[in-house]
């Protein structure tokens, strides 16, 4: 019984001892948590302190602004201010005045006003010397300055020098490019005024005349029409749609060189393309060696000159019979009125197979003949006149054996060999063989150190 009254008791103890801990926490607790609340309230009433004396230093600010007059007053006097670009350049000059400048400024005003004054004479004086008898010169070269310009004009005329009223030269305002060695003096155009009308005229009497060089294009300074075409010569053609082609390289001949055929294009697609413009006696196709095809030129050999002029003009005049069927054809013929005159009609003969030919005269064969061979051709004329003179034995027909002696009718030439004649391993043969012996080396020996 002891025993267990005893542990009763030390249990009692614990617990009160337990109790007693735990109200003490709890008080000390309680202490620190007032000390953090009055110190938090102590700096509270700091800040609120420092704020009411930042107060009292200070006004409060307004919100709202105070109200503006019912009427401003506007002094029409005063002058107009300056606009804000203005006021920017002033700034610029008091930051950098010039140095001819005085502190006023009134040296750089009494400049500007001079120079504005000078200008303006000399456009008032400049006005006064036009007149209506004016010319513009065109394609000047950059060489060419106002003296020259006088100097070129009174040579070439009967202008007198005082008749030349004014010339204006624009110079030229870009700098030339690099690779340019000489520095352009004008523009390449003019102006010219005189003080008379037949001046005027007799300057564009001068157009198309060299200067340097340059054909110049004179006309009347009102006029904004270009460079004139050229007269038509009858060294000019017609190729039958209003175009014209460039002069003949060659004069008239039987002969015609045709250009720009399709490679589908055979000799007799050509005789009969040309049968229109006259009789054919030969036509000689350049073709391909493998295909046989032609390679899109041919020359084509007519019986007399007209014909081939006809080819060449690209057109031929015929009755309009020949543009009928043989039915309307036979109609027609039956109601042919005799009295009236029949107009004829073009035959185009300009395009074969939808592609436009290059026509023009070639070289005769006397002429192409002295151009080869270096003199006058001997023996008849003709399409192959001279040809059968000096090729060989065998009237030099393909196939033969090729002579490579003296078979040029004695000129001492060689004949032109077809190689698709010459046998596979011919040319080797023929050719000298190397020597098969040991030769001495002819080289110099050269040492290192």
């Amino acid at each position: 019984m002891s025993s267990d009254t005893e542990m009763s008791s030390a249990e009692e103890i614990a617990v009160v001892s337990k109790k007693e801990r735990r109200d003490k926490k709890e008080k000390k607790d309680k202490k620190e948590k007032k000390e953090k609340k009055r110190a938090r309230a102590e700096s509270k009433a700091e800040v609120a302190e420092s704020d009411s004396e930042d107060a009292a230093e200070t006004p409060a600010k307004k919100r709202k602004r105070e109200a503006l007059p019912e009427e401003l007053e506007i002094d029409v006097n005063l002058p107009e201010p300056a606009s804000k670009k203005a006021a920017r350049k002033a700034k610029k000059a008091k930051l950098n005045p010039t140095p001819a400048a005085n502190a006023d400024g009134e040296a750089s005003v009494a400049k500007t006003d001079a120079k504005t004054d000078a200008n303006s004479a000399e456009d008032r004086e400049n006005a006064a010397k036009r007149s209506e008898y004016g010319v513009w010169i065109g394609n000047l070269p950059w060489s060419a300055t106002k003296e020259s310009l006088r100097k070129f004009l009174t040579d070439n005329t009967e202008i007198p020098d005082d008749q030349i009223t004014r010339i204006h030269m624009p110079p030229p305002t870009r700098p030339p490019p690099p690779s340019w060695t000489t520095k352009p003096m004008n523009k390449g155009f003019a102006y010219v005024d005189f003080s008379t009308e037949l001046s005027m005229y007799s300057a564009i009497a001068l157009t198309e005349m060299k200067m340097d060089n340059r054909a110049l294009l004179i006309k009347n300074a009102k006029s904004f029409d270009g460079r004139p075409d050229k007269p038509k010569t009858e060294e000019t053609q017609d190729n039958g749609r209003g175009a014209k082609d460039a002069k003949p390289k060659n004069p008239p001949n039987k002969r015609v060189f045709v250009g720009n055929l399709s490679f589908d294009v055979t000799q007799e697609d050509l005789k009969n393309h040309y049968a229109p413009c006259g009789r054919i006696d030969n036509i000689h196709m350049a073709t391909f060696e493998d295909s046989g095809k032609c390679k899109g030129f041919a020359w084509v050999t007519f019986r007399d000159v007209e014909a081939a002029t006809a080819a060449v003009r690209g057109f031929v005049f015929k009755d309009p019979s020949a543009f009928k069927n043989k039915k309307d054809r036979d109609e027609s013929d039956s109601e042919v009125d005799t009295s009236k005159p029949v107009k004829q009609r073009k035959w185009l003969v300009n395009k074969l197979m939808g592609r436009e030919l290059r026509r023009e005269f070639a070289e005769d064969n006397h002429t192409r003949y002295h151009k080869r061979f270096g003199h006058e051709k001997e023996g008849a004329d003709g399409e192959n006149a001279g040809r059968e003179r000096g090729f060989g034995r065998g009237g030099g027909q393909r196939g033969d054996r090729q002579d490579f002696g003296d078979s040029n009718g004695g000129r001492g030439g060689k004949r032109k060999v077809d190689p698709r004649n010459i046998k596979s391993g011919a040319a080797h043969m023929s050719t000298q063989r190397a020597s098969q012996a040991i030769v001495e080396s002819q080289g110099k020996k050269t040492t290192f150190d």
